[in-house]
Order: C-alpha cells, then structure tokens, then sequence
C-alpha cells in the first residue's frame, strides 16, 4: 500500500513537471512559427500580369519608421483619403515599357503609380536594374544601375534574418532647366523586413499577418548650377502573402535636395492603401481658411492665410500624387508655370488641421 501512494506520488510529480514545460515547449513553437510566416521567399515572386488597384490617400501620414518588430500594430484607419482615386500595382514585362531599353537585364517592372522599378528575380535573390518616376516639373527622372545592379532582397528574406546593405553605380538621366543631363551615380541601399503584426485600415478593417519590407536608397550626383546632390528612395512595403504577392499598403518617397541638407529640388510622395480613406470634401469641415489667388493662373499663385510657424503645404496632381512639398506662410507665392494646365490640389497642415483647396493651372 506505501509503495502504491510513493508510485502515485512520482507519477503526479512527473505529470505536473511535464504540464508546466509543455507550455513554455508551445510558446516556442508558436513564436517560432510566428517568425516563419514573417519572411519573404522566392514563391512570393509578383508574376507579370499580377494587379492590384489601390486607393491614393494622405501624403502627409506618418511612414511609422519607428514601429518595428515582431508583433506590432500600424494604425492607418483614420487616415484621409481623395474620394475614391486610385492607383495601380503591377508587375508589368519591361520590354512593354516606353523606357524599358534604359534597363538592359531587367525581366520584370513594378509599377506603382507614375514609378516604375525594373528588377530580375531568382530562386536567391531579387535584384534591381533602376527605377524611373515622372515628375511635374522635370518629367521623367531615371536612374540606371547599369555598371553594378543593387540587390534589394536575398531568399529567405526574414523578420530577424538577414539583412541588405549593397552599394549600386550607375547614371541619372533627366532635363534639368531645360537642357538633358545624364550624371554619373553611385549609391547604397539598406533593406529588411522591419516588422510583423497587424495593419489597421478605413472600414473597420483590420489585417493579421502582415509583414513589412522597408529599403532606403541614398544615391549621390550632381546637377548643372546646384552641385553634389543626394537622389534619396525610401519605401515601406505591406504584405499580407494569404491573399497576394503585391502590396496591400505602400508608403513611398523619392527626394532630391543638395548633399548636406536645404531645400528639396523635388519631392515625390506616394502613399496607397487597399481600403480608401477617409474623405473631407474640399473646403469641407474646415477648421481653418486660406485663398489662392489668382486662380486659375498662368505662372504664379499667391497663398494668403493665418499659419503657425511649422505649417507645411503640398502640391499634388488630380491623380492624388504629390508634386512638391514646402513649408508655408502668409504672402507665399508658388510657381506653377511649368505645370501642364489643369486642376491641382494644394493642401495645407496648420496647427495640426489640415484643408485642401484646388488651384487651376490655365
């Protein structure tokens, strides 16, 4: 009978022992499991032909730069949208392209709004040939790695994993005050999968197992009157690889401005998202006023308005994308004479409120 309960006994031991580590043993594997979904592999390749229309919402949203990691929540639904515009992703054949023989190599092109990166894949790797952009001002704006290609991922590409860090050489191509120039460049890239987690987005939707994929390309060049400067590409990515292998939400800019800070020469900003923002019409619920004047206009408006020290103004197409961004004040004049005629949308972010207003170019 005593040896009976000293047996029972060392049978509940061991049974309580093994219950208390097989939950430590499930959380391993659950966070281990967490980990294999947050990476990219070569079965999530775009094919050409693949597109997805997203909607152009508020250029002025934060990029989240700082939430990274595994397990976080990237809050996009209250972000403004422009009432139903879009914009297409796409994974197009280059050779489709009017700039396509700018980018020998290339096998696919990324399209996302006006632009465009040209890239080959392989069961390793994914790897860059350029990008070009159309810009207002300047037009087409291309930029060529055509003596040493950047690599923008390697398989697996993992949340924690390996990381990208390649120099690219190459030439830029634009028409810079009227005269073509093509300047030699040379640049670095910095990519990873910076986060996993939850993508919060208008509607009341919410998307779980979303990985992100962040890069900044920061190139250096010079252009006739101004000097060195730095071509800077940074993007944020988001994936949910359940239902696609593009994007579900991007957030892009591409800025131009002389090395050691100052002023941009150009600024293009793109952000898209599978869900569409929040719309407030034009001079709708505003909370504070501004006029532009005279509008439309042939060469140069002028903005009159009350704003704060740290007010800041964007220029965007009737497609959403923006054209140029710029601190404001009261008497600012904007030049639009080399804008193509047609409506713009100028908005203004003042003492945290923001207000849209249209400017017509004659």
């Amino acid at each position: 009978m005593i040896g009976d309960i000293e047996e029972m006994s060392h049978f509940l031991y061991f049974w309580r022992k093994s219950k208390i580590m097989r939950k430590p043993l499930l959380f391993t594997f659950l966070l281990a499991a967490t980990f294999a979904n947050a990476q990219m592999t070569s079965s999530n390749e775009p094919t050409i032909g693949e597109t997805s229309t997203l909607f152009v919402v508020d250029s002025f949203a934060t990029n989240y730069a700082a939430t990274t990691g595994p397990g976080v929540t990237w809050d996009y639904s209250t972000i403004a949208g422009y009432n139903g515009v879009t914009q297409d992703v796409e994974c197009l054949d280059p050779s489709a392209d009017p700039n396509g023989a700018n980018f020998p190599g290339a096998t696919k092109v990324l399209s996302v709004g006006d632009i465009k990166q040209f890239f080959t894949s392989s069961a390793s790797d994914r790897t860059s040939q350029g990008f070009y952009y159309t810009e207002a001002t300047f037009g087409d704006i291309i930029v060529t790695y055509e003596n040493d290609p950047s690599i923008l991922l390697t398989y697996p590409f993992a949340e924690g994993g390996a990381t990208v860090n390649d120099n690219y050489d190459g030439s830029l191509a634009m028409t810079f005050n009227g005269f073509p120039i093509n300047e030699a460049l040379t640049g670095t890239i910095n990519a990873s999968i910076d986060g996993s987690g939850t993508l919060l987005l208008p509607n009341s939707v919410t998307l779980s197992n979303v990985i992100r994929y962040y890069s900044e390309e920061n190139a250096q060049t010079t252009l006739p009157l101004v000097g060195a400067v730095d071509v800077i590409k940074t993007q944020y990515e988001y994936y949910d690889y359940a239902n696609s292998n593009l994007p579900v939400f991007v957030h892009l800019t591409i800025t131009i401005l002389p090395q050691g800070g100052g002023t941009p020469i150009t600024e293009t900003s793109l952000v898209l998202s599978q869900e569409d923002g929040i719309f407030v019409g034009v001079n709708e619920l505003e909370s504070f006023d501004f006029t532009v004047a005279p509008n439309p206009a042939n060469d140069i408006v002028t903005v009159f308005g009350e704003f704060d020290a740290a007010a800041t103004a964007q220029l965007l197409d009737a497609s959403g994308r923006v054209i140029n961004t710029f601190a404001i004040e009261n008497g600012q004049t904007i030049d639009v004479s080399n804008l193509n005629s047609g409506m713009y949308l100028l908005t203004i972010n003042n003492a945290g409120q923001t207000t849209t207003k249209t400017v017509v170019r004659k």
